[in-house]
């Protein structure tokens, strides 16, 4: 995460701030940028928040005051803003969620898992994209980071409240459902599966076709953490095995 001084306070680009977090404009590094934003109204001092992202990743609407405008997302790292939580809070942020994708961080969610595991029934799922390698080779590390970013959102909107999305690393995900049998897990193992083959990332006026492999495994029984990974990887590994875009329950 970028760390700057400007004048006596430690600020942050805002390209760095997620959706709906508060911050206070300490300084603006682009003349043009500037003049523009000081015609409606922002200055130093003034309040600023990210409340709208186009699905591209591209374009993002800011809240400056009672003000909104769009911005290009390149402009924002131009922004430099001071975070109205301390900076530990902000900091403690940043290590939960995944900046990617949004999700949680494997480093944050492996001791909630484990304190999750005595609060049976639940499921722990296991999300890989099919040949992930493929966007990277052929179109670029940014049409992979573009594919992470709309199948992380594709997963999110097709859980629940209570349920934990994570970015595991590189490509895979792990789902953590509370209070849900392995049968309600399959059907939304499945619908997430069914939900990321109908979605199309566009990237540079090109439609990429995503599927996404899944193993499931539940509780109870209850298993050690390493155990409930271990029995859910070889399920996904028999979806990946018998041809990708599957779900496949792991044996008891």
């Amino acid at each position: 995460m970028s760390i700057r001084k400007c004048q006596k306070f430690t600020v942050y680009p805002l390209s760095n701030f997620p959706l709906g977090e508060l911050a206070e404009v300490i300084c603006i590094f682009s003349f043009d940028l500037s003049l523009r934003l000081k015609s409606i109204g922002v200055q130093e001092g003034t309040l600023v928040e990210i409340i709208h992202q186009d699905p591209s990743g591209d374009r993002v609407v800011v809240r400056f005051n009672e003000s909104r405008v769009a911005l290009d997302k390149a402009f924002l790292k131009h922004i430099l803003v001071r975070p109205l939580k301390t900076s530990y809070e902000m900091l403690r942020d940043f290590a939960r969620v995944d900046q990617l994708t949004g999700l949680l961080t494997r480093q944050f969610a492996e001791n909630l898992l484990k304190k999750e595991l005595a609060n049976p029934p639940y499921c722990l799922v296991l999300a890989d994209i099919d040949d992930f390698k493929r966007f990277n080779d052929t179109f670029g590390h940014q049409a992979g980071d573009k594919v992470l970013k709309d199948i992380a959102q594709v997963i999110k909107r097709n859980l629940r409240k209570t349920d934990l999305a994570v970015r595991w690393g590189g490509e895979e995900f792990v789902l953590f459902l509370k209070n849900t049998t392995v049968e309600i897990g399959q059907l939304i193992a499945e619908r997430i599966r069914r939900a990321v083959a109908d979605h199309i990332v566009w990237w540079q006026g090109q439609t990429l076709g995503v599927t996404l492999s899944l193993g499931v495994c539940g509780a109870p029984p209850v298993r050690p953490l390493e155990l409930l990974f271990e029995m859910t990887d070889k399920a996904l590994y028999q979806a990946k095995k018998s041809g990708k875009n599957l779900v496949f329950l792991c044996e008891e």
